[in-house]
C-alpha cells in the first residue's frame, strides 16, 4: 500500500510522529519510520490493556461489570455517600463515575477520595482515577497486578515477553498509563482486536468482550471534536467510519478498521493528536478499501 502521501502531509506539517505500522488481512501492507524503532510511553493506550484485563478477570468468574468499588475497598470507604455506594467497574470503565474534571491520583485512597459530582453513569468525564481504580479493582478479584495478569495471558502471546508498565505509589498497576510498548506492538494488538479475541488459533479473550469493549456506552458529545464526540466504550474510542481506537497523549494510535480489515498503529511525540489522525482519515483511509491500495 503506498502511504506517501501521508508521510509527505506529515512532513509538510511538521509533525513528530515516531512510526505508522498498516496491517490489512492480517499481513504488513505499510510501514514507514522517522525515528528507530523501541519502546516508548503509550500513556492512555494503556487502558485499552487494563479493559481486556477486565474482561478476562470477568470471564474467569472473578468479577462482573456490577461489581460496586465500595465493596472492593471497605477499609477505604467505610462511609460511602449514595454516589460512592453505587459506583461500579462499568462506571469506571466508562469514564462515567460521576468526577467533575480530569484527575491524576497517585493512590487507590487519593481517587476514593475525590468528590462525585454527578450520578454515576450520567455523565462522561475523561479521566485517570478511574481506571486506577479500575486496575485495583481487577487486582483484588485476580489476586495478581495487571500487568501481571496478562503477562501469559495476553502479552507473551501477542511477543511482547516483559513490558515496562509502571505502578502506582500504593503497588497496583496503574492501568490508567505507565505501559511502555513499540509501534510493532500496537499493530499486534490493533490485529488481536481485529481478529475478536482469537490469536494463532487460540482464543485469548472473549470475543463478546471485544465486541462489547469497543462500542459506545456513553456519549461523549460534549467534547466537541470530531475525533472525540461519537462515543466511549470500555476504554475505546469509537471512530468515524465504523472503526474503533485506543489512543494516547502525544499520538499513540491502535486504531482498528473491522469492515475494511484493517489496523493501524502510531506512535509519535506529537501533541496536535488530531492533525494525526486527520491526516490519516485523508490519505490512508480511502486506500483501505481500495484493491490496489
Amino acid at each position: 500500500m503506498d502511504i506517501s502521501a501521508y508521510v509527505e502531509a506529515v512532513e509538510k506539517r511538521n509533525l513528530k510522529v515516531e512510526g505508522i505500522i498498516l496491517l490489512k488481512g492480517g499481513v504488513c501492507a505499510a510501514e514507514h519510520r522517522w525515528v528507530p524503532e523501541q519502546p516508548r510511553p503509550v500513556y492512555s493506550v494503556s487502558k485499552s490493556f487494563t479493559a481486556l484485563a477486565a474482561g478476562l478477570a470477568i470471564a474467569e468468574g472473578k468479577l462482573s461489570l456490577k461489581d460496586r468499588t465500595a465493596e472492593a475497598f471497605p477499609g477505604l470507604v467505610p462511609l460511602a455517600s449514595p454516589r460512592q455506594a453505587s459506583l461500579t467497574l462499568e462506571h469506571l470503565l466508562t469514564m462515567s463515575r460521576g468526577h467533575g474534571r480530569f484527575s491524576r491520583p497517585s493512590t487507590v485512597a487519593d481517587a476514593l477520595a475525590q468528590t462525585l459530582d454527578f450520578e454515576p453513569g450520567t455523565r462522561f468525564v475523561y479521566d485517570n482515577g478511574s481506571t486506577l481504580l479500575a486496575s485495583a479493582m481487577i487486582t483484588r478479584a485476580a489476586g495478581r497486578k495487571v500487568r501481571d495478569y496478562l503477562l501469559d495471558r495476553l502479552f507473551r502471546p501477542l511477543g511482547i515477553p516483559d513490558p515496562v508498565w509502571k505502578e502506582s505509589r500504593d503497588g497496583y498497576t496503574l492501568g490508567a498509563t505507565g505501559l511502555e510498548l513499540t509501534t510493532r506492538d500496537l499493530a499486534a494488538f490493533g490485529q488481536l482486536l481485529l481478529q475478536r479475541g482469537s490469536w494463532k488459533g487460540k482464543q485469548l479473550l472473549p470475543a463478546s468482550w471485544i465486541d462489547e469493549a469497543s462500542r459506545p456506552h456513553i456519549s461523549t458529545k460534549e467534547m466537541g471534536k470530531p475525533d472525540y464526540d461519537l462515543g466511549y466504550g470500555y476504554c475505546f474510542w469509537t471512530c468515524r467510519y465504523g472503526a474503533y481506537r485506543a489512543d494516547g497523549k502525544n499520538g499513540q494510535f491502535v486504531i482498528v478498521f473491522p469492515r475494511q480489515e484493517a489496523v493501524a498503529a502510531i506512535t509519535s511525540n506529537e501533541p496536535d493528536m488530531e492533525s494525526i489522525l486527520a491526516l490519516l482519515w485523508e490519505h490512508i483511509f480511502p486506500r483501505l478499501d481500495s484493491p490496489s491500495g
